[in-house]
């Protein structure tokens, strides 16, 4: 007789609350950046970053969506750092993913400059903030993905973890390469980014979704 399976949350709703928190600032993001694109902004998504649609008329959109996104992940910072025992694993995937946030943040307070302007000092601030954050975030999710295979409630999860770190690694080294060589260096980078965003859902959702648990039974709880 099969035994009768339950729907548990492992983690507090504090931790998911702000893992709630981490999907909305995705989900806002995205939308910004969809929204834009079908707009019309005039941004190739070929050959022009993404930070280009902060010039285009509805790049208050855009600049919006990024701050959102930085503060989601800052909320996704604290709920996997609720969600983990304490260790240097913890300590160190917590601070590297909380930087990149930081990072996000200051991208989106410094908008890049217009096509054919120079190079002025928010653009540079906004340049280095970006880069940053996708080599710190890069960087904490493969220690994301050591600190969850010494976790029991996350050791399942550290092969999905993994394979989007290296799909993600591949694809900023793509990025690299494509502006290195100009080809279609606009095109990298969403692909890059869009593996971030992916991990961040996901790892959104371990922490949200409950868990199927066998019921106690209780026939056998008495002697």
């Amino acid at each position: 007789m099969k035994a009768r399976m339950t729907r548990e949350h492992r983690f507090s709703w504090p931790v998911r609350r702000l893992a709630l928190l981490g999907l909305a600032g995705v989900a806002v993001f995205g939308a910004a950046i969809i929204a834009l694109h079908l707009t019309g902004s005039g941004v190739d998504w070929t050959s022009d970053y993404v930070s280009d649609l902060a010039n285009q008329p509805f790049g208050w959109l855009f600049m919006v969506g990024a701050f959102v996104h930085g503060w989601g992940n800052l909320a996704l910072t604290l709920a996997l750092r609720g969600a983990l025992r304490p260790g240097p694993l913890r300590t160190w995937s917590v601070l590297l993913f909380g930087l990149a946030a930081v990072g996000i943040l200051l991208a989106a307070f410094f908008p890049i400059e217009a096509p054919g302007q120079a190079p002025n000092l928010p653009g540079q601030i906004h340049r280095g903030a970006a880069s940053l954050a996708f080599a710190l975030e890069l960087a904490a999710l493969f220690v994301f993905s050591a600190a969850f295979r010494r976790q029991l409630d996350w050791r399942r999860q550290r092969a999905a973890s993994l394979v989007l770190s290296v799909i993600a690694a591949t694809a900023v080294t793509a990025f690299v390469i494509a502006i290195q060589l100009d080809i279609a260096p606009g095109l990298a980078e969403r692909v890059a980014l869009a593996v971030f965003l992916v991990w961040e859902v996901w790892a959104c959702l371990q922490v949200i979704r409950p868990q199927q648990k066998p019921e106690p039974d209780l026939k056998h709880s008495y002697p």
